[in-house]
């Protein structure tokens, strides 16, 4: 890391070793959720403009796409994996003895990329061009195979998506601000070390329930002094970078209010 940012060097060479397992052979899921997660870290980590980062994003995208389409064929064609009811999906895998941690992965990555590319449109574009219901159906897939997925990822990203995505009728009426609290704390239980579930709750405190701010700004207060995790240095940095800017708005905030 190079002051809070990935070096690129190592993240490019991951790329290219990772696309050439996908182009040697497409079906090889493995690969291609890892090529998702390579370029997702670049995207966050080592991009270093909106352009460039939209276009690492779009990458991902038609990667994503690629593989849900070659996935429902190795399924047995017809609708593609996100769209089954659970029991369908369930039923599916099972008759294809299909490996469900590496379809849950994908389907994690896929929603990652997917909704860091609407996010470079902003919300509402994404909200009406179906960006959110597909994030939104990807991550039901990771939450039926693999709840505890990256630490509760699929609950951490089902949380920020009824915390902040707007509610357009018939669009996206599925959000439910209600429903963000509670994906927040499973993902707390699922793994309470991981500082962004816990920078995660402390901001869904602070943005749905303000009864519960003193709770959240010592989350906060935590979280900014947490010691990054050799494995994922660059990635805990980001997270406790977030918190204290936010720990410092929400105290200069009080200090206004005096």
């Amino acid at each position: 890391a190079r002051d809070g940012r990935a070096a690129p060097e190592p993240t490019g060479e991951a790329i290219r070793a990772y696309q050439e397992s996908v182009t040697r052979d497409p079906r090889n899921l493995e690969a291609r959720w890892k090529l998702l997660r390579a370029l997702h870290f670049e995207g966050d980590f080592v991009a270093d403009d909106p352009d460039a980062r939209r276009r690492v994003f779009d990458r991902g995208r038609i990667l994503s796409e690629e593989g849900v389409k070659l996935l429902a064929k190795q399924l047995g064609g017809g609708k593609q994996p996100h769209e089954l009811s659970v029991r369908a999906l369930e039923e599916r895998l099972t008759e294809a003895a299909a490996p469900h941690r590496d379809i849950a992965a994908f389907y994690f990555w896929s929603a990652i990329n997917l909704a860091a590319w609407g996010q470079l449109s902003g919300l509402l574009s994404a909200v009406r061009r179906g960006v959110a219901n597909r994030v939104r159906d990807y991550t039901i897939v990771v939450l039926t195979l693999e709840p505890d997925y990256e630490e509760g990822g699929g609950h951490r990203m089902m949380s920020a998506l009824h915390a902040r995505l707007p509610r357009v009728p018939f669009v996206s009426g599925w959000v439910d601000r209600s429903e963000a609290l509670p994906h927040a704390e499973r993902a707390l239980a699922i793994a309470p070390e991981h500082p962004g579930n816990r920078l995660l709750l402390a901001l869904t405190l602070l943005g749905l329930h303000p009864g519960r701010r003193p709770e959240a700004l010592a989350v906060l207060e935590e979280v900014s002094e947490f010691v990054p995790r050799a494995a994922s240095e660059v990635e805990d940095l980001a997270i406790r970078r977030q918190a204290r800017e936010r720990l410092e708005e929400e105290l200069a905030s009080d200090g206004e209010l005096r």
